[in-house]
């Protein structure tokens, strides 16, 4: 089974970085895993506009590369969960995860009996090893929950103390508006980050947040969060083709 370097470099106290995906283009997506420019790569599906035939082709980009891509499902359901995982993603996002029955729930639609209930299937699969299946090679997989209500903020060391959850994840502008601090958030979600990352610590699992720009990566590590992606593939075509649009009209007004 392939080795899921994001959970190696989490287990071993370093920073993970990361591109957000959510324009539904394998194509945009093989920028990202040819170039190696980041240690994951997320193909949002809650959020973003992939869908089942278009998570399949992007997740094949991925194969041969030093980049693990990860799958944020739609909702905590071992349907969504086992399709996403036969179609090759290393890792699975769990969005709204809000107390620890949920939170098992996620964990056992990612590992075979008898620790889950997770099917076997997925002939695509067999690109990963013939052991695929096992229980060791199903923990390659990355059970990330995330923590992104003010119920969740509280129970988030119980919730990341489950067997199997491998790093907890702030959906930050979400946990803002459980806050009533949306779009500022300020002081009060700022707490709110301190204490999930110390419920991750006191359960002894990492935890990461979407980041809006390479300052606030840096923020946020300060504050010892470890998983940090951070550039879409929308904002890094928008970006690029607004510099250079600027720099053509400054080329001809010389």
């Amino acid at each position: 089974m392939r080795t899921n370097t994001f959970l190696e470099k989490l287990s071993n106290g370093e920073v993970v970085t990361g591109s957000w995906l959510i324009m539904g283009s394998p194509v945009a997506a093989e920028i990202f895993a040819q170039g190696g420019f980041y240690d994951t790569a997320v193909m949002d599906m809650q959020h973003g506009y992939w869908h089942e035939h278009t998570l399949l082709q992007g997740l094949q980009v991925f194969l041969n590369t030093s980049t693990i891509p990860i799958a944020r499902v739609v909702r905590n359901d071992v349907g969504e969960i086992s399709r996403a995982l036969d179609m090759g993603a290393m890792g699975i996002i769990i969005p709204m995860v809000n107390s620890r029955e949920e939170a098992e729930a996620a964990v056992a639609a990612m590992r075979p009996p008898p620790e889950g209930e997770r099917s076997l299937g997925g002939i695509r699969l067999l690109y990963y090893g013939d052991d695929a299946f096992s229980s060791e090679s199903c923990r390659q997989i990355a059970c990330i929950m995330m923590i992104e209500t003010e119920e969740a903020v509280e129970r988030a060391e119980e919730i990341l103390s489950v067997p199997g959850v491998d790093c907890g994840f702030v959906g930050p502008g979400d946990l803002a508006i459980s806050l009533g601090c949306y779009p500022e958030r300020g002081p009060v979600h700022e707490e709110a980050l301190k204490k999930i990352v110390e419920g991750g610590r006191n359960a002894g699992t990492p935890t990461g947040i979407l980041c809006r720009s390479p300052e606030e990566v840096g923020h946020m590590a300060d504050l010892g969060f470890q998983y940090l992606p951070q550039l879409s593939e929308f904002r890094a075509i928008k970006e690029a083709a607004e510099e250079n649009a600027k720099a053509i009209k400054e080329a001809l007004a010389r």
